[in-house]
């Protein structure tokens, strides 16, 4: 998937269970990393519960997501083509 306006980036999962879960999130709905990691559990919630998968829902609701290495303002003046990864491993 690739972001396909300048508002938006790419932000995917590094994780054991939700690797390569991705999601485009617009830079005008965001002002903190939180915002980032809100929207990010949010939208993978969403699709787990569609899915019926119970299971790693309750898994994901003691998740604890972070991004490392950038900032918000790294990610507010990112280029469009830039993607960051959201993990849950460190």
């Amino acid at each position: 998937m690739e972001c396909s306006e300048s508002t938006t980036r790419l932000f995917i999962a590094s994780s054991k269970l939700f690797s390569d879960f991705q999601m485009n999130i617009s830079l005008y709905n965001i002002s903190t990393i939180d915002d980032i990691i809100t929207l990010f559990k949010d939208e993978l919630s969403m699709v787990l519960k569609k899915n019926n998968l119970t299971n790693l829902i309750d898994i994901l609701n003691e998740t604890k997501f972070h991004i490392h290495s950038y900032t918000i303002e790294d990610i507010l003046t990112s280029n469009p083509s830039d993607c960051f990864y959201v993990c849950d491993h460190c």
